[in-house]
């Protein structure tokens, strides 16, 4: 080979890398997800069987989507980090793991603020969303869609837990979510921070005592095979998924491919809501069906666990500020 022609082939090779860094809109591409849900997972169903054809449709096929559930690429943080950087697409995880970006949406995960998940849609879906939405975008990410992953009940491996003293000296797994922490120290639980990759191993070794999740994920991870006697419906946490993707990746497509995507994540994050809503009772059943105790709390043991948990509003009024805070509540006041 020539050194003009050799020269000729390096400069064909680096336009390609060039074009492929900075021109997503000039080459077609693979749109990466990553997460930490199962693959039967709603959200991870949502986005195979909706975004992921919607983006290929709506696009022509410049863009195609492959969704990487079961940590596949990682643990949680290092897949948002992922999503920001751009060396993946998007992320679909829960708000905690969104902290140390938009620590903003902790005003979401405060405990027992949403009576139904209809009120807590209503409230994210208007100008508190809106209001959180350009956070994302300081941190580099473009929200597609809040997902629903439902109320958080307490799973254990000791006794029924039907008042806030029950927990007491439980060694529980919690996200790494400040919100979620303050909350079980106030009920005297001894919380534990750990991935979603490490809860089923803690939970099987006798690590931890328990943990708290929504009955999707109870049921996906069969956490009844990982010494989980008891549920305790509290209900504590309505938690939302957030499915965000990058902004320099997105921004680098051409507008038309842009707002397909956009479009693609609205169509799979109303299919995702709607699965959701319809697994609930099923996963629930796929559990007592495992001879897991299920304990329904009555509204005044209900009572008991707010009252418990109150003082976490007051830190995080002074963490994220009064205001906040109050647009919230009155958000949530008026969408009932």
């Amino acid at each position: 080979m020539t050194i003009s022609v050799a020269r000729t082939a390096l400069l064909g090779a680096a336009c390609v890398v060039a074009l492929s860094l900075s021109g997503w809109n000039a080459v077609a591409a693979d749109l990466r997800l990553g997460s930490n849900f199962g693959d039967t997972h709603s959200s991870t169903r949502a986005l195979k069987d909706v975004f992921a054809t919607k983006v290929e449709e709506l696009t022509q096929g410049r863009h195609t989507v492959s969704v990487f559930a079961n940590s596949e690429l990682g643990q949680t943080s290092e897949m948002v980090n992922q999503a920001q950087s751009g060396i993946n697409f998007g992320v679909y995880v829960s708000t905690a793991f969104y902290n140390s970006q938009v620590p903003q949406l902790g005003v979401t995960n405060l405990p027992f603020v949403f009576s139904d998940r209809e009120t807590a849609f209503k409230v994210i879906d208007g100008p508190m969303g809106e209001q959180l939405k350009p956070l994302f975008e300081e941190k580099g990410l473009v929200v597609l869609g809040f997902m629903e992953l439902g109320f958080r009940h307490i799973t254990n491996s000791k006794r029924a837990i039907v008042e806030p003293d029950d927990v007491a000296g439980l060694k529980i797994r919690l996200q790494s979510n400040p919100v979620h922490i303050a909350t079980f120290n106030l009920l005297g639980a001894s919380p534990v921070a750990l991935d979603g990759t490490e809860i089923f191993a803690a939970l099987s070794q006798g690590v931890i005592d328990g943990q708290e999740n929504p009955y999707s994920v109870i049921n996906n991870l069969r956490l009844y095979d990982a010494r989980q006697r008891y549920v305790s419906e509290t209900g504590h946490f309505f938690d939302i998924i957030v499915f965000a993707v990058s902004k320099s990746v997105l921004e680098g497509m051409t507008p038309e491919d842009r707002e397909a995507v956009i479009e693609a994540g609205r169509l799979a994050t109303a299919e995702q809501r709607r699965i959701a809503a319809e697994d609930e009772a099923a996963n629930r059943a796929a559990v007592e069906a495992k001879g897991v105790e299920i304990t329904v709390l009555t509204p005044e043991q209900r009572e008991a666990f707010q009252a418990a948990t109150a003082p976490v509003y007051d830190q995080v009024r002074e963490a994220l500020g009064q205001d906040l805070v109050d647009t919230f509540l009155s958000a949530i006041a008026a969408a009932k």
